[in-house]
């Protein structure tokens, strides 16, 4: 009799061992937690379910973004991952919109069934470990001044509009804004080393916001800075400068302002209904809520963590210096002698810098007053300052000083 020998069963043997070290079936969303995140923060999400495999590998966590698609696995592959097991993944939850959960395993998708809630961003330069651009302490007294073009400062209900923005983020998130008069007419560009917020006719878009970074190098560290800020506002609205729901066919200037200062101080958008930084505010559905004239509890959580940051960092070089938190929030308006006037020189230069006995000033055309502080904003010296005349400098510890000449933009100092 013929004899059949069986199949051999080494390939089966070989698949399944195979098999043993990755995903034993499709990966299952179970379940989320929290349902409602802050992206960008380093606030902690957990996926449950089944199926991830017993290590990432090249595994990931995508999320929604702005243009409305996942991200792109090298993104996602690059998140902070803090664990992950064939039934639980935990990560830092990063920028993203709502929408529903991916994972990916072996190239094979699952998608959770319940939406993940994005109600408020906070930007990063770099998302593993977290690396932001911070603000740093420009203004003498700690903190950072925006300079209101004249167009708004000479309009009542502009100028205590913006006021009453600026307080509403100084009370809530304690950020060290404050605001001073611009009595000339800087040119719209981040080049005038100022904070600025102006009407600009050539805005296609209600409102914008500029920013300029820089960075520095103290040996193995590298810190970004934000060095100058620009709101632009268009002036093809027809703006309403109150409180409130603004009346049919205006545009709540508070309200613009509330989401390019939003932007200033590190928020992304998100498309959380309700929130100040969706992507429109005079629009709808965006319009349904302008009625509002105080940022939500997400947002004064993002900016808090973000000003928090601003404040506490330890990186000391190149004259950057954290903010300090404000002595009174609902004190907005900067010291008068530090506007910018129309009857003085834009532009002027300091020399020698750095300097030991005395230092002389380039530029000015009319005698003004001047100040020298130190970098918590403590007045070292104080006078008027006449053409081709050098200022005496004080003895004071070498470092990085400020000088305050009236009409200019602040200008540092480095005392040997």
């Amino acid at each position: 009799m013929k004899r059949t020998l069986p199949f051999p069963t080494f390939p089966l043997i070989f698949i399944a061992l195979f098999a043993g070290n990755t995903a034993l079936h499709a990966q299952q969303i179970a379940s989320f937690t929290p349902k409602t995140m802050i992206g960008g923060t380093g606030a902690r999400l957990q996926i449950n379910g089944s199926g991830f495999g017993s290590s990432r590998n090249n595994s990931y966590v995508a999320f929604v973004q702005d243009n409305g698609q996942y991200n792109a696995p090298a993104v996602a592959e690059s998140y902070r991952y803090l664990s992950w097991t064939d039934t639980r993944i935990e990560l830092e939850m990063p920028v993203a919109f709502n929408g529903k959960i991916k994972v990916v395993v072996l190239g094979k998708e699952g998608i959770s069934a319940d939406t993940l809630h994005v109600s408020a961003n906070l930007g990063y330069r770099q998302v593993n470990p977290l690396l932001y651009d911070l603000l740093s302490a420009r203004d003498g007294n700690g903190g950072i001044t925006w300079y209101i073009h004249r167009s708004y400062w000479n309009l009542p209900e502009a100028r205590n509009a913006i006021a009453e923005v600026v307080r509403e983020f100084r009370c809530k998130t304690g950020v060290n804004y404050r605001i001073a008069p611009l009595l000339t007419d800087t040119p719209l560009n981040l080049g005038s080393n100022i904070h600025l917020i102006a009407p600009d006719s050539a805005l296609g878009v209600v409102g914008f916001n500029d920013r300029l970074w820089t960075s520095c190098i103290l040996g193995s560290e590298t810190f970004f800075t934000i060095q100058t800020q620009l709101i632009r506002l268009g002036t093809r609205e027809n703006w309403y400068f109150g409180t409130g729901t603004p009346p049919s066919g205006k545009a709540k200037f508070r309200y613009v302002l509330m989401h390019e200062m939003g932007h200033s101080l590190g928020l992304g958008h998100v498309d959380e209904p309700g929130q100040t930084m969706f992507p429109s505010v005079t629009l709808l559905p965006s319009s349904n809520w302008s009625m509002r004239d105080s940022i939500t509890t997400a947002e004064k959580t993002a900016i808090g963590h973000y000003v928090s940051l601003s404040r506490n960092f330890t990186f000391r070089a190149c004259g950057i210096l954290p903010l300090s938190a404000p002595t009174n929030c609902k004190d907005v308006y900067a010291d008068p002698a530090l506007s910018i006037h129309a009857n003085a020189v834009e532009s002027i230069s300091i020399y020698p810098n750095p300097a030991r006995d005395q230092v002389s000033v380039e530029g000015l055309s009319a005698p003004a007053a001047y100040r020298l502080l130190d970098l918590s904003g403590r007045v070292l010296a104080a006078g008027t300052l006449h053409q081709r005349e050098a200022i005496p400098l004080p003895t004071t510890a070498p470092g990085w000083y400020l000088l305050h000449i009236a009409g200019q933009v602040p200008q540092k100092l480095l005392i040997e």
